[in-house]
């Protein structure tokens, strides 16, 4: 186990899946962590629900980056796989397109190439793919390098003065393509619009439109390509299962149906004092993570203006997200078809 001069006591507000993230690594490194969380189970977004002899996955479906997984576990000296069995999907997926052709789309990079050619009998878009890729692992390499583990509210939390002015880091900076959309920087490379159409899909399925989307978010890529494409044995719910369990053995304690009213600031609103929950229950603490989204962070849980909130208002204009339908459809036969 690692030990940590971590002291104090620190809130999670919402039991999703970076909130219960952060109270596993809060927790071994000595801090006493309470997670809050609205409804009544723990994961958030990766919920499940089970009904009339079916399990549906209501979020999630597939695990990619298990090594950010791995990582948390390495917090309290626990192997990954002693906890979670994984099982490796490839074909990554598979795609249909209206004229009847399919395109499965495979981890290593020279098979792929191969099934491209075979799609669109020349070589424009498997060479295309190739190079595409190169540019993935690229934007891949400085999103963990320069954000991919930090918070970043803004491109000052990325780079450094002294080290911004280095070569090497203005060539990372003028590779990320400021400017320019995933779906124009696809294209690009990729002449065939059907896998270029497969190629969006790896910014669309994180909830982006690759037209909208910084061609930054183009490292997604290489990431799945080099880490895969997993299925959580048991549904991805046993994510959230096996991070609670790792929370309870570090001694997190967790209290559904708590829902939180406001964060507590001290008189000078320069720290963190506590917070306030639905039921109007004070519970001090030193520090809060939350977990909740940003906006109502900001705008409802730190009620009182202060310099991190006005920041953040000034920032841009916020404007809610798009909606969904999801049909959950239990099904009584296989289709072989679908790989998957």
């Amino acid at each position: 186990m690692i030990q940590s001069a971590g002291t104090g006591r620190v809130a999670v507000i919402g039991g999703g899946l970076a909130g219960l993230s952060a109270a596993c690594t809060l927790a071994a490194r000595g801090y006493a962590v309470t997670v809050f969380e609205k409804s009544a189970w723990l994961g958030g977004k990766a919920a499940v629900l089970e009904a009339e002899g079916y399990r549906f996955d209501m979020g999630p479906t597939i695990l990619t980056l298990p090594g950010v997984l791995r990582r948390i576990f390495a917090e309290a000296g626990v192997e990954l796989s002693q906890r979670l069995e994984l099982l490796r999907l490839d074909p990554q997926w598979r795609c249909f397109f209206e004229d009847g052709s399919r395109l499965d789309l495979v981890a290593d990079v020279q098979a792929m190439s191969q099934n491209i050619e075979q799609l669109t009998h020349d070589g424009k878009s498997a060479e295309g793919y190739r190079n595409f890729i190169r540019l993935s692992q690229r934007l891949h390499s400085i999103s963990d390098r320069f954000f991919f583990w930090k918070p970043i509210g803004g491109i000052g939390d990325m780079f450094s003065f002294r080290g911004s002015l280095q070569w090497s880091v203005l060539g990372d900076v003028m590779q990320m393509r400021m400017g320019r959309s995933v779906g124009a920087t696809v294209r690009k490379y990729v002449p065939d619009a059907r896998v270029a159409q497969m190629i969006d899909h790896f910014t669309q399925y994180v909830g982006s439109c690759p037209d909208q989307s910084p061609a930054v978010l183009c490292g997604i890529a290489h990431m799945q390509t080099e880490e895969g494409v997993w299925y959580p044995k048991g549904g991805t719910g046993a994510v959230p299962r096996a991070l609670v369990q790792l929370g309870k053995e570090l001694g997190v304690e967790y209290r559904t149906e708590t829902g939180v009213r406001q964060i507590l600031l001290s008189d000078r609103r320069d720290r963190v004092v506590g917070i306030e929950t639905e039921t109007s229950e004070v519970w001090p603490c030193e520090a809060v993570i939350s977990n909740a989204d940003a906006v109502r962070t900001h705008r409802e849980l730190l009620r009182v203006p202060n310099l991190g909130t006005l920041r953040f208002e000034r920032q841009r204009d916020y404007e809610p997200a798009c909606s969904g339908v999801v049909l959950y459809l239990g099904l009584d036969r296989r289709y072989e078809h679908l790989a998957h």
